[in-house]
């Protein structure tokens, strides 16, 4: 198991399970020394499958602030939110990266709330995918860029534009030195898939990580927890290793996201 982790739910996006506490306590009992809660950022309409309200917010702040408190000198806690790059959403955003310890993109859509990120087919919205992503690390939006190859969820082939848009990724990376995640969450657990050029995962893909190891990018490895009792199995942790064997990846395992969070705050806000 790995001792940290910042990329943690809580039931308020309303496809995860357990209290805040639930989720400390068995990070702690894992042997979790450092914890990030970054559930999903909320914005001007509701999205109760998806994401908290704007009305939960507080509370969501408060919660982890008041448990940071209670179990210092046992773990480490940190707040953070997972964002998504809304050029629409920029006040919102803006206000969440002043307030966060840390913000982590995760591009579940391509525009707001529309044009799923796992439903990508065609080689233009691979394309607009990466816009996004270019646009969040342009403006310092965010200090990891969560599941990378989400946008592999339904796209068919492994084909010349998936490379191209894996150089991207990586370029954006090294240029804006913000690691890129190894994501252990839904991909893995849901089971290889049939494609058309064969067996996989939805995610992680490693074609993305046989580009991301040439170019050195930063990795960070993110359990994507949404249910405290997934902290004490390896099994899906072990699954994405597996898709990455050999390649020699640059893994930053005691990464400080807060620590570089800061100064990137410096410099953009």
């Amino acid at each position: 198991m790995i001792k940290t982790n910042w990329h943690t739910h809580t039931a308020r996006c309303g496809h995860a399970i357990g209290t805040d506490e639930e989720y400390v306590q068995a990070a702690v009992s894992a042997g979790i020394r450092t914890l990030g809660f970054s559930d999903h950022a909320a914005y001007r309409d509701p999205f109760p499958t998806e994401r908290m309200n704007l009305e939960q917010v507080p509370e969501y702040m408060a919660s982890i602030r008041k448990l940071q408190a209670k179990y210092s000198g046992r773990i480490d806690l940190y707040l953070g939110m997972e964002v998504e790059s809304y050029p629409d959403q920029w006040d919102t955003l803006s206000q969440y990266r002043k307030e966060l310890d840390y913000c982590i993109l995760g591009q579940h859509y391509i525009s707001y709330d529309s044009e799923s990120s796992y439903d990508l087919m065609k080689p233009e919205e691979l394309e607009r995918y990466a816009d996004r992503i270019e646009y969040a690390a342009e403006h310092g939006l965010c200090d990891c860029i969560c599941h990378p190859d989400v946008c592999m969820w339904s796209y068919p082939v492994i084909d010349d534009t998936v490379h191209h848009i894996a150089e991207r990724l990586a370029q954006i990376s090294v240029k804006y030195d913000i690691p890129l995640e190894l994501n252990c969450g839904s991909g893995v657990r849901i089971g290889k898939r049939e494609y058309q050029d064969g067996l996989r995962y939805p995610y992680p893909v490693r074609a993305f990580f046989e580009t991301f190891a040439e170019y050195r990018c930063p990795i960070i490895i993110g359990l994507d927890i949404h249910d405290p009792k997934l902290f004490l199995t390896d099994e899906y942790l072990n699954r994405a290793l597996a898709v990455t064997e050999g390649l020699g990846l640059n893994f930053l395992m005691d990464y400080d996201l807060p620590a570089a969070a800061a100064k990137r705050k410096q410099r953009f806000f």
